[in-house]
């Protein structure tokens, strides 16, 4: 194995919780250490909860169809994230980011490309919208990174990569986790802890202030604000409906095998939790795991877990169930384990929970069973990632096995597609169409001609968009792809200024869930005037972001990027008054060159947005260049 691959293999195995192994739980399940190989060992079937159906022989994703998954240990899936079409990226232990299509839409993946590649371990990757995906990026030599992707030209590929965020502590125990942008626009990431127990091992490095917290910056502003501390390895985390956070945390100490009957140690490792994370709160690594006692002192002021699961079953994804598939369960929490419990009682599977409560009252978590097990064969096999798609609703889970086996090539890198499947209804989710947001999903009332688009999942030809509150059918076309739908809509309907409802039917009479389509009545509106929201600067070449700006640096190599509103078309960027070159061009986002002139010297620079169609000009927003 080479040097950065052994990195990966290590890295990863810190971040899931360094385990001895020292012998086979049972003859169905054989285990190996870090550096050894499994004995062998058959793939079991997984099993689902009533309710709900999954094929996995073949996945949606198996080594059989990524060729990805079938080079190395360390070449498996360990994030996923879904665009608002509904299309699946997965972030890999090897640096790459794959797109899965299911062009035939029969719930297997048919078709791999390469969204980005060299990123190092990447462990989380997040959409801030269809033209950025971030990405936590861990590299050898331990240094973990936040980078946002952009595809610039829409060809499936990242063609600009901006490491907004460099040099996080991540050469110890754990790394740069994953990362999640709430809903104000800031974005949170987990940095895991240096040590094992706070304590570091000989030759390895201690904590710093950014170690085991939850971390939130603004995208275009990014300074490092500690959300939370005392959090050992935050892996998983997701917000809910509402806005609030929750976190998994994944606690200290190792698992013993008891090999050649020596015996084990009595083990005293704390249980894994689920937290909900507010800002300041202290969690209690090192001095306070678990469930915080008050008559310890260390303990002070300590949040404690809502839920604990048995150690060292390592909790590595949590999202919020929603979608039309969600029904009875709308907004419930679930959570990944990787590892079995030693009592094999619970682990390496999808669980469901229970959250109720609000901001107000605080929250209380209960475990509702599990959605589905995936049997692990060793300790570093199991289910590392869950997302929901956007559209059907549909439950992916990915399942990262970096233990090399006896045959070399068998690796369990797999992509899970879960939905509701009920005997005895009859219900199938697969044989009912559903459809995304309607684009435009309001207009202004007596606007004529107005066509609707709409993505959907399992549309059959001769599908139409209907109006359910005329009972009428609209004129519809298929398009760019099976799962593009476009119609018109009568103009009788917009003189109204009533909202309709709307749904999909196919030809077998199928109706798919409901979208809400609006009008609104306004005047004219003056013209608003552009809005500078944010500026950042970045290295050319590099793609650092630069903060400050030195005096007398290079120009040529410097960008300044500026982020709003209502730019128009041609908008120009005015640096003390003088018109820079502009090399990107959007409605909300401008790129142009440094002018020598303005970063000579020290001082303040003043940055304003000029529109070419009216010239109105922006707000001003000022720059310091330091000596």
């Amino acid at each position: 194995m080479n040097s950065s691959l052994r990195f990966f293999a290590i890295a990863l195995l810190m971040t899931f919780g360094a385990t001895t192994i020292l012998s086979p739980l049972s003859s169905a399940t054989a285990f190996s250490s870090a550096s050894g190989m499994a004995q062998c060992a058959q793939l079991r079937d997984t099993s689902v909860a009533q309710g709900f159906t999954m094929t996995s022989r073949p996945a949606f994703a198996s080594p059989d169809n990524v060729p990805e998954f079938a080079l190395q240990p360390t070449s498996g899936p360990t994030s996923l994230a879904f665009d608002s079409r509904g299309r699946l990226f997965v972030g890999t232990l090897s640096g790459k980011i794959l797109i899965l299509l299911d062009n035939d839409d029969n719930g297997f993946a048919d078709q791999v490309k390469e969204y980005a590649s060299g990123l190092g371990m990447v462990l989380g990757i997040t959409f801030r919208n269809d033209r950025e995906l971030w990405v936590t990026s861990n590299i050898p030599g331990g240094v973990g990174r936040i980078i946002r992707l952009r595809d610039l030209n829409n060809d499936d590929v990242a063609d600009e990569q901006t490491i907004i965020v460099d040099n996080l502590p991540s050469q110890g125990d754990h790394q740069t986790n994953r990362l999640k942008f709430a809903p104000n626009g800031f974005l949170f990431f987990g940095q895991g802890s240096a040590t094992d127990a706070g304590t570091p091992a000989p030759g390895r490095p201690g904590e710093t202030p950014l170690n085991g917290t939850i971390i939130a910056i603004n995208p275009s502003d990014p300074q490092l604000n500690i959300y939370a501390t005392g959090l050992r390895n935050p892996f998983g985390m997701a917000f809910n409906p509402a806005g609030e956070l929750f976190a998994a945390d994944v606690g200290s100490g190792e698992l013993c095998q008891n090999v050649g009957g020596q015996g084990c140690p009595e083990d005293v490792s704390p249980p894994e939790e689920i937290n909900w994370i507010v800002p300041g709160g202290n969690y209690g690594f090192p001095l306070c795991e678990g469930t915080p006692l008050a008559s310890r002192p260390e303990c002070s002021g300590v949040r404690g877990p809502l839920i604990q699961y048995p150690r060292h079953t390592t909790p590595t994804a949590l999202a919020f169930y929603t979608g039309p598939q969600a029904n009875e369960f709308q907004g419930q929490m679930l959570v990944t384990l990787l590892k079995l419990a030693q009592d094999r009682s619970v682990g390496g599977d999808l669980r469901r929970v229970v959250v109720q409560g609000d901001q107000n009252a605080g929250f209380t978590l209960r475990d509702d069973g599990f959605i589905a097990q995936f049997n692990p064969i060793d300790p570093f096999d199991g289910p590392v990632d869950v997302a929901v798609d956007p559209i059907s609703g549909d439950i992916y889970v990915a399942r990262l096995d970096v233990v090399s086996h006896c045959d070399l090539h068998e690796h369990h890198h797999f992509i899970y597609r879960i939905h509701r499947f009920d005997v005895l209804t009859s219900y199938d989710s697969d044989r009912v169409p559903f459809i995304g947001p309607l684009i435009p999903s309001s207009v202004r009332v007596n606007t004529r001609n107005i066509k609707i688009a709409v993505v959907g999942k399992h549309l059959k030809p001769g599908a139409v968009l209907f109006d359910v509150t005329d009972n009428i059918a609209l004129t519809t076309r298929q398009g760019a792809t099976i799962f593009d739908l476009e119609a018109d809509l009568p103009d009788s309907l917009a003189a109204r200024a009533l909202p309709i409802t709307l749904e999909v039917r196919n030809p077998d009479g199928g109706a798919s869930n409901r979208r809400t389509f609006g009008f609104f009545v306004v005047d004219p509106p003056p013209p608003v005037p552009p809005m500078i929201d944010s500026i950042f600067v970045y290295k050319k070449k590099r793609s650092r972001v630069v903060n400050p700006v030195i005096a007398g640096s290079s120009a040529k190599k410097l960008r300044l990027v500026v982020d709003g509103t209502d730019f128009g078309a041609g908008a120009e960027v005015l640096i003390n008054g003088l018109s820079a070159t502009v090399e990107s061009s959007s409605s909300t986002e401008l790129i142009c060159r440094f002018l020598n002139q303005v970063i000579a010297n020290p001082g303040d620079v003043t940055i304003q947005v000029r529109r070419t169609s009216d010239a109105q000009t922006s707000n001003i927003v000022h720059l310091t260049v330091s000596p």
